[in-house]
Formats: structure tokens, C-alpha cells, sequence
């Protein structure tokens, strides 16, 4: 009750952010204007957002700003509190010693992800949100309810699809009627703001946006701002926080856009792109097999798990907000680290020193200097890295349980 209080006040004293954007977006979908082009700074913004984010920015923008914070708020508790008690369900299942105790590892968990909890849900993301519908859904397809699974799944999807390689994971679980029903929501979600939009005006949305994902993707060059299509994240963003950035600032010297010079050995930005790609690539690959290989119930959930820090690392755009998708893996990992069945000491403390690095180092205790370094480093990308092979090893592990 307190966490909900703290939230809804934060949120409700806030100027601008996502969703302030988001209500923008909105209205100008609903006046059939371009959405995507802010007329007021006279460029284009929310590029990385599919058309179908009119299902949520449209309902929004019809409710006066302070309100719809609290709405949010009210939904981002909702969802904290489905997440409650999907957790513990399955933790009565796998960890049966630790049930009476799911309450005190949840808000384990949430001290782990306080600093992106606290950016996420002030701005008015909703990435907690989405992450919670992906949770439901893919509970839903592993205990056999497929089709039902699905429909969370495609609105997480439609609304924000960085949560995509989910549908991965279900294949390889062989959950056909999962994927099916996960591609079918999906396509009707998507295409359901086209009817008031007009089908042609949507699809010329849709179209321009699929390009601009595309080249936003492909590009080799990431100093170089004109190649940037307009309304993504500027080139070399030193806040974005995916995989290929990362591993782009260790082989390149930074641009123009101020962050510190982290380079180790300098690389042709093809070579550095083509470095970072395959990177992502052995990880999909080892996630894909670890997939494959988990076996009981407890190993196959910890797999799926893995997939929140494969997408955030092979999103082109991931913020430090977008981390708090992790709370439902860092439960898992809490539950693994205090069993009293096999008790790990060495994970409590590689939780702990990930939520020093990752999560105490913020600007409000280190400064602006030492964070925008720490950024520089992309600690909390590599921090992704060391938790998926944390997770696969834990998965395998736990294979038989």
C-alpha cells in the first residue's frame, strides 16, 4: 500500500515524460494527423513505437493529463500485483520452503530493480506493464491453456515489441497453438486502430515506420546523426543501453555526442557493427539451446526468464527504465539464491553486487560525472550479459526438478 501511495504521488507531480508523449501521440492520431510528427518542435518523435500504440496513446490522450498518471499509476499497481501472484504460485511449486516468504523475495526483488521501477513508472512507461502481460501469457501457454496465452502476449506486443523473442521461446517449447494465437491477437490488435485511422493512411503509417526500424537496425555508422532516421534515439545515444551500443563504444572513439571516450581498440564501424552482431547472435543461439535442453517444470521457467535480458540486449533501443521487465527473473534468481534445498551464497552475493553496480550507482548518489562514466561503460549492459549466463546455468541445473 505504502509502494502504491509513493508511486501514484511521484507520478502525479511529474511534468512532461513518456506519458505526456504518449497523449500527444494520441492526439494527433485521433485528429488523423501524422503521429509521429510533433508540429510544436517541428520534428518527428516516438519512431521506435509501432502505429498500433493508438490502442493505449488514444484512450490517453481523452483524459486531462494529471488523471491519466494516476490511471496509469493504478494500472502499473495492478500489474505489480498480477505479478505478485503469478510469482508465487510459482514459487509454492518450485521452492515450496520459501511460500510463506514470497512476499519478502518480491520486495527483494524490488529493491534489485528500485532505480528502474522508480524511472519507469514516474515517466509513465510501461514496460512494467507489458513485461506482467508477457508473464501471464506465457504462464498461461506452459500450464496448457495456449490459445488463452496468446492474447497477452500479442497486446505486450503491439503496444511496445521488444518482448518479441518470447515467441521464440515458446516455439521451442513446441506451444503451437501459443504462437499461433500469440501471431493471430497480434495481427487483429494491430490492425484494429486502421479502422478509425483509415486503412490506407494506416498502412502508409505502417509501412514508413517498418523502414524506419529497419534502417534505424541496419545502421553501421552510429556517430553519424544524419544517418539517423528522424524520430529515433540520436547516433551514439550514450543512454541507450542495448548490445549493440555497448559493444560499439569498446571499438569506436565517441562522436558528437559528449560521452566519454571508453574505447579499447578502434575498429571500422562495419567491423564494429558486424563484432556486435555476432555477439547477439551466440547469445540468441545459446538461449535458443538452453531453451531447447531445459527439462521440469522449474528449469523450463527459469529459461523463459532469460528471454527479459535477451530482448533487452538485442533491442536497438533499450533505456535503463526498460530494466525493470527484470523484477519476475531476480525474484527467481532470489528464490534460487535462499533455498534452503541448495542455497547459493556465491548468487546472493552476485545479486548484490549487481544492485550496487547496476542500480545504487544512480545520479542521486554518485553525480552526474561519475554516472554519465558508468553509462559510458554500459555497466548495466554487460550486467545483462553475466545475469543470462547466470540464468542458463540455473535453468540446466535445475533440469530435473
Amino acid at each position: 500500500m505504502l509502494l502504491s501511495l509513493v508511486l501514484v504521488v511521484r507520478a502525479a507531480r511529474k511534468d512532461g515524460g513518456v506519458l505526456r508523449r504518449n497523449q500527444q501521440w494520441g492526439e494527433r492520431f485521433l485528429h488523423h494527423e501524422d503521429p509521429y510528427f510533433d508540429p510544436v518542435h517541428q520534428n518527428r518523435e516516438h519512431g521506435p513505437y509501432p502505429p498500433s500504440l493508438a490502442l493505449m496513446a488514444a484512450p490517453l490522450s481523452l483524459v486531462p493529463t494529471l488523471p491519466a498518471r494516476v490511471l496509469w499509476t493504478a494500472l502499473q499497481v495492478g500489474a505489480l500485483l498480477l505479478l505478485f501472484e503469478l510469482l508465487r504460485r510459482r514459487t509454492r511449486e518450485h521452492w515450496p520452503a520459501l511460500e510463506p516468504h514470497a512476499s519478502v523475495l518480491f520486495a527483494l526483488a524490488l529493491v534489485l530493480v528500485s532505480r528502474f521501477l522508480l524511472r519507469d513508472t514516474a515517466g509513465g512507461g510501461g514496460n512494467l506493464i507489458y513485461a506482467t502481460l508477457v508473464v501471464w501469457g506465457v504462464e498461461l501457454a506452459l500450464r496448457g491453456r495456449e490459445w488463452a496465452g496468446g492474447v497477452p502476449i500479442a497486446l505486450s506486443l503491439v503496444l511496445k515489441p521488444n518482448l518479441a523473442p518470447f515467441v521464440l521461446f515458446l516455439a521451442l517449447r513446441r506451444r503451437w497453438r501459443a504462437v499461433a494465437s500469440t501471431l493471430l491477437a497480434c495481427a487483429a490488435l494491430y490492425a484494429l486502430p486502421g479502422l478509425y485511422y483509415g486503412p490506407r493512411a494506416y498502412a502508409e503509417l505502417s509501412v514508413h515506420w517498418v523502414k524506419d526500424v529497419t534502417n534505424f537496425v541496419e545502421l553501421d555508422e552510429l556517430h553519424e546523426r544524419a544517418l539517423v532516421p528522424a524520430g529515433m534515439p540520436p547516433a551514439e545515444d550514450g543512454m541507450n543501453q542495448d548490445l549493440r551500443e555497448a559493444v560499439f563504444r569498446v571499438f569506436r572513439p565517441p562522436g558528437d555526442s559528449g560521452a566519454y571516450d571508453v574505447h579499447l581498440v578502434e575498429l571500422s564501424p562495419e567491423a564494429a557493427s558486424w563484432v556486435a552482431r555476432a555477439f547477439e547472435l551466440a547469445l540468441v543461439a545459446a538461449a535458443v539451446l538452453v531453451a531447447w535442453r531445459a527439462r521440469g517444470s522449474r528449469g523450463v521457467w527459469i529459461a523463459a526468464l532469460a528471454f527479459f535480458p535477451l530482448a533487452l540486449l538485442c533491442s536497438p533501443v533499450t533505456w535503463k527504465a526498460h530494466h525493470v521487465v527484470l523484477l519476475p527473473m531476480f525474484f527467481a534468481l532470489l528464490a534460487c539464491a535462499f533455498d534452503p534445498a541448495r542455497r547459493s551464497r556465491a548468487l546472493a552475493w552476485f545479486l548484490f553486487g549487481y544492485w550496487v553496480v547496476c542500480d545504487l550507482f544512480s545520479q542521486e548518489i554518485v553525480g552526474n560525472a561519475l554516472r554519465d562514466w558508468l553509462q559510458a561503460l554500459s555497466v548495466v549492459t554487460w550486467g545483462d550479459v553475466a545475469l543470462l549466463f547466470v540464468l542458463f546455468r540455473r535453468a540446466l541445473e535445475h533440469d530435473e526438478a
